[in-house]
This record gives structure tokens, sequence and C-alpha cells, in this order.
């Protein structure tokens, strides 16, 4: 049954959501993650991410018409009118943009957030072309477009995720695959790289497993993570650039994101699309670390 329609603002669009795209981000808010910084609705509907048809729009929108096929992030406060849902509203300022002819409607609801802050990820670490980088947690969401997006770069990606990511990875431009579930993952990139890497892309390390990967850049080099697990003083005594990246959505970051698909750079790793009935499994997977590619929800399965 169809929730009924919200009203919208004067700056809002009122967006029919064909797709939701799932990310980890949803669970940590139904934990609380913004509890104290961002106020809140309740019943709390989980989702960041969508791609749907705008239905409405207020009289101060400029940028969309009704009709348009839109997607972004679509996070905004209050916390909690989110995109796991038939409509939704979204403030025209927010990280917003038209879906390209080129992208299907549910690669566009997989793209933003994850998208967003592998591209943010990469900016952060500035790596020259033909630099090395490690990607640890390669397989998800923020990993698998990281990959990617560092090999059209022309950087030397080595990717840390099971094997059984092994053939996607080398797809999305991994060089080198290298499984941890053994624990000799940092000895063996380090006996491939014995003068340091130059670059580490961490997508779910906490701070004691980040100061461990960390070892393996070369001073001089950059490291980044998603997490909000690095210690700056630590990476400063050891002459690495870079730290924690806290994504800040934006269109520009968007529009990027949107040229690199149109341009055949990104191919965005949609793995399975569920039921809504199903979102709390799936949620489940990310939090316990078992994801791969992206998730999305169609609004229109039964």
């Amino acid at each position: 049954m169809e929730l009924p329609v919200p009203s919208i603002g004067p700056a809002e669009l009122l967006v029919r959501v064909a797709f939701a795209g799932v990310n980890p981000l949803d669970w940590k808010i139904g934990e609380g993650f913004y509890d104290g910084s961002r106020p809140h609705v309740f019943p709390l509907i989980l989702g960041v991410d969508a791609a749907g048809h705008v239905e409405a729009i207020g009289s101060g929108v400029t940028r969309f018409r009704v009709g348009d096929r839109v997607f972004g992030q679509f996070l905004h406060s209050p916390v909690g009118t989110g995109t796991y849902s038939d409509y939704t509203t979204v403030p025209e300022e927010i990280a917003l943009g038209r879906v390209p002819k080129e992208m299907r409607m549910d690669e566009a609801a997989a793209l933003p957030t994850a998208g967003m802050t592998a591209l943010a990820c990469l900016d952060a670490l500035a790596l020259a072309p033909g630099a090395s980088l490690v990607i640890v947690g390669a397989s998800g969401g923020v990993g698998s477009y990281a990959t990617e997006l560092a090999s059209a770069q022309g950087l030397k990606v080595t990717a840390v995720a099971r094997t059984t990511s092994a053939a996607r990875l080398g797809s999305l431009g991994a060089e080198r695959v290298i499984d941890p579930s053994g624990g000799a993952a940092l000895a063996t990139v380090s006996a491939t790289h014995p003068g340091g890497v130059d670059g580490l892309l961490d997508a779910m390390s906490d701070t004691a497993a980040f100061n461990r990967w960390t070892t393996l850049v070369r001073r001089g080099g950059a490291a980044a993570i998603t997490t909000h697990s690095a210690d700056l003083e630590a990476l400063k005594r050891s002459g690495i650039r870079g730290g924690n990246v806290d994504l800040e959505p934006t269109s520009n970051l968007l529009d990027r994101l949107t040229r690199e698909v149109v341009d055949r750079h990104l191919k965005v790793p949609v793995e399975r699309r569920v039921r809504l009935a199903e979102a709390p499994a799936v949620l489940a997977e990310l939090r316990a670390g078992r994801g791969s590619g992206k998730t999305v929800v169609d609004l229109a399965l039964p």
C-alpha cells in the first residue's frame, strides 16, 4: 500500500521513487548516527540515495520541471524522510541531477553516495598517473567505484577483497586482488611493494586495522579512510598526507560522476535489485561487512 503523498515547500521537489540505493549510511542512521546533530522525524524512513520522477515542484524551484528523471543523495534535515518510500521530498539545492539518457534508473540510484565518496577520496589522495594504490574493502560500493575511477586515472590498483570478488574487480581495472581472509594480505602487499605504496584508500577498517595498513605507505605518500578511523597525528609522524574523508555531497561532484558514466570510464556495479521487504536483510549484510557491489530497492516490485 502506498504512503500518503507528502506536501512540499517552495524550494522542494516531490519525487516518485523508482529505485532507492542501499548504503551503509542507511543502517547507521537507523542506529542514531545523526542523533544530537540533526533533527529527526518519526516514524523514521531510511534511505539516502534514489532515482525517480519529479511529480511536483515548489513555487521557487528553477532547476527542475515536472516529469524530469532525477537522482542524487536525498539526505537532508530533518532526517527520516528517506528514499525507501513511494514518494519523498527533496530540497532543490542539494546533490541532485538529471538522469542522463545513457544511464538506467537503477544505475542512477546506485551511484550517488558511494560514487561521490570514492571520488572525494581520490581527490584527497591526489595521486599522479602511474602511482600505486591499495584499496581496502574493494568489493563494496565505495571500493568498487574507487577501483574503477582510480584505474581510469592511470593508477595501479591493488584491491584487498575476497577471492569471490576477484574477477569482478579485475574487470573494473584492479591489477591485483589480494584476499585478506588468510591473514597474510599485509605481508603480501609489502612483498610486492618493498619501497612502500604511494596511496591507501580504506573503506572499512577501524583505527587499529587502519594503522596497520598505513605501515605500507611510503613517507610522502597519502592515505584516506571513510570510517573516520584515522589518527591524524600518527599519519603526520609517518610523513603521510590525508586522513578522514567526510563526504560533502554537491551537485558538482555528482555531475563529475555522471560524466564518468557517460564517457564510459565508470560502470555502475548494480549487483541486485530487491523488494522493499528485503531491505532489512540487505542492511544486515552491509552491517556485517558482507556487501558486494551495489544493491538497489525496486519500488515497483510487489
